[in-house]
């Protein structure tokens, strides 16, 4: 996978968690795939930081994964979502907007970026995974369906530059989501899902 009419010298994937209980990822690729530099985050403000110091970021392109809001928020909640059992009508159905799916964790870093200029976009890492032809019969996230991630990348796309040793598994995420955003900057076909704060999430073609 080479670039070949972008502007961007750099294309820079960031696997985000959607709490600071969870580690997130940043992958830099560069024109010709090649991993500059691949690192591992826990709080939002260091990766807020990295996006405002690091001297790739002027001139990239961006594409940010949608971290999946799967908190409980409170007791009464737990109790009322049961599937076998039906809520009444004195509960309040959107209270604390527990209907919102979508993690808006790391917005503001990703809106200021989108203001300087900066091509960002933002991907569901598992349509990406099934675009890649990466999805594996394993459970996801597990060691082995790691394991199996990272061969398929070392393989099919030539990572070869990648340690032997297991990597986690938001870096492995990151480096397809930097491989989507070097796509992306060189005008592969895509359809858009939906919008995070007027950010579009894009899916990629399947058989591009």
């Amino acid at each position: 996978m080479q670039s070949l009419s972008s502007k961007e010298n750099y294309f820079i994937g960031l696997a985000l968690a959607n709490s600071s209980s969870y580690d997130s990822s940043i992958c830099v690729l560069d024109r010709n795939s090649n991993i500059v530099l691949l690192d591992k985050f826990y709080f939002a403000q260091d990766i807020d930081f990295f996006f405002e110091n690091s001297p790739y970021v002027s001139k990239s392109a961006i594409c940010a994964s949608v971290p999946y809001d799967n908190k409980l928020l409170d007791g009464k909640w737990r109790i009322h979502s049961k599937n076998y059992k039906s809520l009444g009508n004195y509960f309040k159905v959107n209270k604390n907007d527990w209907t919102n799916r979508i993690s808006k964790r790391c917005a503001d870093t990703l809106k200021k970026l989108k203001e300087q200029n900066i091509k960002i976009i933002r991907a569901d890492i598992n349509q990406l995974r099934q675009a890649y032809g990466l999805c594996s019969h394993y459970l996801s996230r597990t060691s082995i369906d790691c394991k199996n991630l990272q061969t398929s990348l070392k393989i099919k796309y030539n990572f070869n530059q990648m340690p032997e040793n297991m990597l986690p598994a938001s870096a492995l995420e990151a480096i397809i989501c930097a491989m989507f955003s070097l796509e992306y900057a060189n005008n592969i076909q895509t359809n858009t899902m939906f919008e995070v704060d007027d950010i579009p999430v894009l899916a990629r073609n399947l058989f591009s």
